[in-house]
């Protein structure tokens, strides 16, 4: 229940454009994808998508949490 629920989470906050709370939850999302657990929604592309279209230093930084944790950013 709860990758459904972070999913759902952070398709409202990326639709509403509230790209700092789609960031924050976006990271718990990779979190449990990076751990195996399945989830309904393909993160790379979102996170790439939050990293376009957010701004600010917490929406960075949880980006780029993000980035890593998919191994999508070099060490």
């Amino acid at each position: 229940a709860a990758p459904l629920a972070l999913a759902r989470g952070v398709t409202r906050a990326t639709l509403r454009r509230d790209f700092p709370t789609a960031a924050r939850i976006a990271r718990w999302l990779v979190l449990l994808h990076t751990e195996g657990v399945p989830v309904p929604l393909d993160p790379a592309p979102l996170v790439e998508h939050l990293g376009l279209y957010g701004a600010g230093p917490r929406l960075a930084l949880d980006v780029a949490i993000a980035r890593r944790l998919l191994g999508l950013e070099d060490v």
